[in-house]
């Protein structure tokens, strides 16, 4: 069996165990609770995993009965297709180095882009030992509700919501054996499914979020945390969470629909992020809230912040809506910081898809505020996201979307399929939004009544090569003069040139149809492609050659339909 070690190691760690291998258990022994992260990319160590270890150790019954242990791993994109790996790693590997006969309790931190990878591991674990505990959390198991219990024998428990206090009780819990008291709990009860969740909504969505997170243990506070980050081979993004809430109710999100903000003390925000970004193995933090810079007050203090007292020179990354950043002091402050990441979530312009996923889209404001940052920083690194096969969306109105995004000069351009959390009102009810999908994880899209599948294709074949070309400085700009130069919209330039290299056999898929090859892939898929200077010399010399002839047609004249994009047919949407 190929083993994952004999391919190259990423920048990170491919596991981390904060323990020895425990030694043979005996009657008075600590019970072993094990705490499962797989992330995207390289990363600091699990800052959910952390929060959920530290919060339950204050309570002296725990610290007196468990140790906790964090393992986490890193998908490996570059082995995907190695035979005896899911997502890169080797699972038979993995199982024995998380010592299940040794392990009483198994947490999996379970998201949408890890669902299948966190599943096929417990199957694995609770094979070898049936005697061992899976407890399943996350916003894909909250979101999942019962059915995750129902669907996974090899499912013992799943937490919906913040899961902090829960997973406290639910360890106090376990001592005892009686699970019926613990909150955001389901769990089986003589063969079927139980839950303590209220019916009453409101009741539900109170219990699922904590009141303060004042008194949650701030990860970096972690020795455990500081150990990891101290034995890094490289540097790596660190996130931080500022506030926890939202006030928006998109259909598509199952972060929470307006659940309250709480925030941490300034002075915490700024002892944390003073440590992070000196720390030699950051090379930049990420904040995780939903939209840091709603409260006009916190958005001026924190900005303050990193444009006075930050002196590490390390970028801070940020999600965030322009609309919702009023205080124009906030704006200029972002504007002035220099090398810091400002991802704004548009996902689409069109005024009826907008209308159906319960979000707002005010381009003069959106407009207005980049702008803004643009003027004081006009390499302001700013990046946007799409998402492709929104319901009410076709391939018209996501080519507008496209263009307003090409046309704000982004650094980056995320497009990503559209991938049916669940938790969200799109889940619970597709068919009144048009749409049917896979019941399967990643719960893609297989039907939108409004955006075929050839249509979708399109779309998403000219998504990718917008990123491309977006990643690709020069290319981006060149594109930007010859806009100018033309007159035309920057969307039907863009695809004309996307045409061009296609007929000329430029395979910047290198070899993958587009609707076999996954949105979450896109980025490591240009940025392999772009790493090799004769793939930058290629387009190089194809634009000479398209800008040459403009003089002499219309980017129109390139667009014939049946040149778009070759890929085969399909009978639906979704493993796209």
């Amino acid at each position: 069996m190929k083993a994952f070690k004999d391919t190259p190691r990423p920048t990170a760690p491919l596991s981390v165990s904060t323990t020895t291998k425990p030694s043979p258990r005996s009657s008075d022994r600590k019970k072993v609770v094990r705490l499962l992260a797989l992330n995207l990319n390289p990363r600091d160590l699990s800052i959910g995993l952390i929060m959920l270890k530290e919060y339950a150790l204050k309570d002296p019954v725990i610290a007196d009965n468990y140790e906790i242990h964090i393992h986490q791993w890193t998908k490996r994109y570059e082995a995907m297709e190695t035979e005896d790996t899911l997502d890169g790693l080797n699972l038979d590997e993995l199982v024995e180095q998380l010592s299940p006969l040794d392990t009483d309790v198994f947490g999996f931190s379970m998201y949408i882009w890890n669902q299948t990878f966190m599943t096929e591991l417990a199957r694995r674990l609770k094979a070898v030992n049936p005697n061992v505990i899976t407890l399943f959390g996350g916003s894909q198991a909250g979101g999942y509700g019962p059915r995750m219990l129902e669907e996974h024998a090899y499912a013992d428990y799943s937490i919906k919501g913040e899961a902090e206090y829960a997973f406290r009780e639910f360890l106090l819990a376990h001592l005892g054996g009686d699970y019926s008291s613990v909150p955001n709990l389901f769990y089986r009860k003589g063969g079927q499914v139980h839950t303590n969740i209220p019916s009453d909504p409101r009741a539900t969505k109170k219990m699922s979020y904590l009141p303060t997170i004042e008194d949650l243990p701030l990860p970096y506070q972690s020795q455990e945390y500081r150990d990891y980050l101290d034995n890094l081979e490289a540097p790596v993004t660190a996130q931080f969470e500022t506030e926890r809430g939202c006030p928006l109710s998109c259909a598509f999100c199952s972060w929470g629909t307006r659940l309250p903000i709480r925030r941490r003390r300034q002075e915490d925000v700024e002892a944390g992020l003073t440590f992070l970004l000196h720390h030699p193995k950051v090379r930049a933090v990420y904040i995780v809230d939903a939209n840091p810079f709603i409260s006009n007050e916190k958005g001026l203090w924190l900005t303050e912040y990193l444009l006075h007292k930050n002196d590490s020179g390390k970028p801070v990354f940020f999600e965030l809506n322009p609309e919702y950043v009023r205080d124009p002091r906030v704006i200029d402050n972002l504007g002035k910081l220099q090398g810091d990441e400002l991802a704004f979530g548009v996902q689409s312009t069109a005024d009826s898809t907008l209308k159906r996923i319960k979000r707002r889209f005010n381009r003069e404001i959106y407009e207005r505020n980049v702008h803004s940052l643009r003027a004081a920083n006009p390499d302001a690194n700013i990046k946007f996201s799409l998402i492709l096969g929104l319901p009410g969306d076709t391939l018209t109105t996501f080519r507008a979307s496209l263009d307003f995004v090409i046309g704000m000069v982004p650094s980056d351009v995320y497009v990503h399929d559209l991938l049916i959390l669940p938790g969200s009102e799109m889940y619970d009810d597709p068919a009144s939004f048009g749409i049917e999908i896979d019941r399967n994880p990643p719960h893609q899209l297989i039907r939108n009544e409004t955006f075929p599948p050839e249509d979708y294709r399109k779309a998403k074949h000219l998504g990718f090569h917008v990123k491309l070309i977006t990643r690709f400085r020069w290319l981006r700009d060149q594109m930007l003069e010859l806009k100018q130069e033309l007159g035309f919209s920057h969307v039907d330039l863009y695809r004309a040139f996307v045409t061009h290299l296609v007929s000329k056999g430029v395979d910047a898929l290198e070899g993958h149809n587009v609707d076999s090859v996954s949105s979450e892939t896109f980025d490591a898929r240009t940025q392999a492609y772009l790493s090799h200077p004769a793939h930058k010399d290629l387009l190089r010399d194809h634009f000479e050659t398209f800008r040459a002839v403009q003089a002499k047609t219309s980017p129109m004249a390139w667009l014939p339909p049946t040149q778009f994009v070759s890929s085969g047919a399909s009978p639906h949407l979704g493993r796209m």
